[in-house]
């Protein structure tokens, strides 16, 4: 009895370590963003919101 007890807490433990970590990382990079200089004005925007033109990030605004 007592041994099958252990081999449940294995198999429990080995799931929670190796598959709910999976979940958690995903809502960590959610968290995470990227800032990047605009070349023109030189505010600082996150990754998303900047566009990429010769090889420098610049904002939005100032493509306007």
């Amino acid at each position: 009895m007592l041994g099958k007890i252990i081999i449940f807490a294995l198999i429990v433990a080995i799931i929670y370590f190796f598959i709910v970590p999976k979940f958690r990382k995903k809502d960590d990079k959610k968290d995470s963003q990227n800032f990047v200089e605009c070349e023109k004005c030189g505010t600082f925007v996150s990754l998303d919101e900047a566009v990429l033109s010769s090889g420098k990030y610049i904002c939005k605004e100032c493509l306007k």
